[in-house]
């Protein structure tokens, strides 16, 4: 689902949404902007819970200010809203699942799209393209264990919060920086309207 200008509607989502989506979200705005995708990102815990001090400073050491972030209780309208789920790791697919089993096909964690994404042809990808692959020879084994997961960084020491924040800046960089719009994709009317904050 694409919002009024045709732009694809992605979604970052990880267990509390303070750490690993929030930093897909600002550092996929601050890379490329918003004018071939919108991001957002959200979670499965409390609402209105600030991102970590640790992690503040390790996303302002990048130029991106975290300190307006405050977390988005996932749910089926902000799942709908999406036309692409990109999960930090594979639990978070399966919760997404249980909340909306439907949204398995525009579902996917993040480290997986990134190596379908880089085994693509050269040149733009859309949404429908990625989820093509995704979906091709889908195995939900694959989806078990551990493989596609970012490490949490919560409460753990500042090196861990930098190898984070690098991993989730080279896997956004991989991914975001190759989906653009579909070509002429305007919405039909009535769609629902992504979150906004």
């Amino acid at each position: 689902m694409t919002d009024r200008s045709g732009r694809n509607r992605i979604l970052f989502v990880c267990t509390a949404n303070i750490c690993r989506s929030p930093t897909a979200e600002l550092l996929a705005r601050s890379r490329f902007g918003e004018e071939q995708n919108v991001y957002r990102s959200a979670g499965f815990l409390d609402p209105d819970q600030p991102v970590p001090p640790d992690l503040v400073r390790v996303l302002g050491e990048k130029g991106v200010d975290a300190t307006a972030h405050r977390s988005y209780r996932l749910d089926e309208s902000s799942i709908d809203a999406a036309n692409l789920l990109l999960t930090m790791e594979s639990s978070h697919l399966q919760r997404v699942t249980t909340i909306r089993p439907e949204a398995l096909a525009k579902t996917v964690p993040l480290k997986e799209a990134a190596s379908l994404v880089v085994h693509l042809p050269p040149g733009p990808v859309t949404v429908e393209d990625l989820l093509a692959e995704v979906n091709r020879d889908r195995d939900p084994r694959s989806y078990l264990g551990s493989q596609w997961d970012v490490d949490d960084p919560y409460g753990r020491r500042m090196k861990v919060y930098r190898k984070a924040v690098d991993e989730i800046d080279q896997l956004v960089a991989t991914v975001a920086g190759r989906l653009v719009k579909p070509a002429g994709g305007a919405p039909s009317a009535g769609q629902p309207s992504a979150r906004s904050r």
